[in-house]
């Protein structure tokens, strides 16, 4: 097989200096980490902790000086003026030689059943949902490519937190995560997508991403807070392979998040200022088992020392502090802003485990799939 494509030339040396400091002091991906899911290989996010039990997002404090604009036509725009990269200019081809893009030379040609984008020869396995995933899922086409090096197509599928139900509608920005989490609301969009009557979202950037720690999604729709989801981490340096490899994103209603602020409200553990969830930050978890179906007694806790506070949601959108309901859902707390580490154990047994962190005025995610 050929020799993959190196990276393209991004930063001037001072820069990237800069940034490897702030990769050491968030020790690398792991402020991000994306753990793959059951569905899909670890080489696909190129990060994360608990390789197969979690989803997860963090922070970092830092800028990125990835920009875009464009505007397609159909209900996805896509953009992608990432001044790390180089010049696009040239012809797009589409599905180069083995080895050019990162991610490429699986086993399986197009058309065939995949679990993985690591089983796809073009290295696009078409996975809209990762627990449990779906049974359509076949390889696809390498995404076009420029002179630049490899485009990346992202695909999943929105679901609302609070029913676990596919979100039509929904409007997703892909974004670099040091600029998602210093801008939220603002962050440059890689690429975009609105999720269709099925949840599903599918769209390709126009060029290479080039982002250090990782990729992000920032979800909304009316009635719903800005919730991030974590794509993908680089597959070398700062470049990204073909496809993303988490893809069940999530949404969180603006309702739930006011009624779980309210009750958090009356327990004296909670500070005050870590109130209102989502405007002071916050992390919304679930705990659920190989099906994707919510665990109850599920109990989630941080490493020792940790300032963070642990409490779980129940049906009726009271609170309580001892372990998960059937809703499956916990929110965390005063938790690192560059991340932390955290564990779910069932009757005394660790089942999963994550790394997560939070910023202001968004809703971070964090997904404990179960083995």
């Amino acid at each position: 097989m050929a020799g993959r494509r190196a990276p393209p030339p991004h930063l001037p040396q001072k820069a990237d200096d800069a940034m490897l400091n702030v990769r050491k002091a968030l020790i690398l991906g792991s402020a991000l980490a994306l753990g793959a899911c059951a569905a899909d290989d670890g080489d696909d996010t190129g990060a994360g902790t608990a390789a197969s039990d979690t989803e997860a997002t963090a922070s970092a404090s830092a800028t990125d000086s990835a920009t875009a604009s464009a505007t397609d036509s159909a209900t996805s725009t896509v953009s992608a003026t990432d001044t790390d990269s180089a010049s696009s200019g040239g012809a797009d081809t589409t599905g180069g030689p083995a080895g050019e893009c990162y991610g490429v030379g699986g086993p399986n040609a197009d058309g065939a059943a995949c679990t993985a984008n690591s089983d796809c020869a073009s290295g696009v396995c078409t996975i809209f949902t990762d627990v449990p995933l779906n049974a359509d899922a076949v390889c696809d086409p390498t995404p076009s490519m420029t002179d630049a090096g490899c485009n990346t197509r992202i695909t999943g599928t929105v679901f609302d937190f609070s029913t676990l139900a596919p979100t039509e509608g929904a409007t997703m920005k892909v974004a670099a995560a040091l600029n998602a989490i210093t801008n939220p609301a603002g962050a440059d969009a890689l690429a975009e997508a609105t999720s269709g009557a099925d949840g599903r979202l599918d769209v390709t950037t126009e060029v290479p991403i080039s982002a250090a720690i990782a990729i992000i999604a920032l979800v909304e729709a009316p009635g719903a807070y800005l919730t991030a989801t974590g794509l993908a981490s680089p597959a070398e340096g700062s470049a990204y392979g073909v496809a993303n490899g988490i893809h069940d994103l999530w949404l969180v209603p603006t309702a739930s998040l006011d009624a779980w602020s309210t009750a958090l409200g009356t327990d004296v553990d909670v500070p005050a200022e870590l109130l209102p969830l989502g405007d002071a930050g916050g992390i919304v978890g679930l705990v659920r088992d190989a099906a994707g179906m919510p665990i109850a007694g599920a109990v989630v806790e941080a490493a020792p020392g940790s300032a963070a506070v642990i409490r779980y949601v129940a049906a009726d959108n009271t609170i309580v502090a001892d372990a998960t309901t059937d809703t499956g859902i916990f929110v965390i707390l005063g938790g690192m802003q560059t991340g932390e580490d955290f564990t779910a154990s069932v009757g005394g047994s660790v089942v999963a485990e994550g790394r997560a962190g939070t910023a202001n005025n968004v809703v971070f995610t964090m997904i404990l799939n179960a083995e």
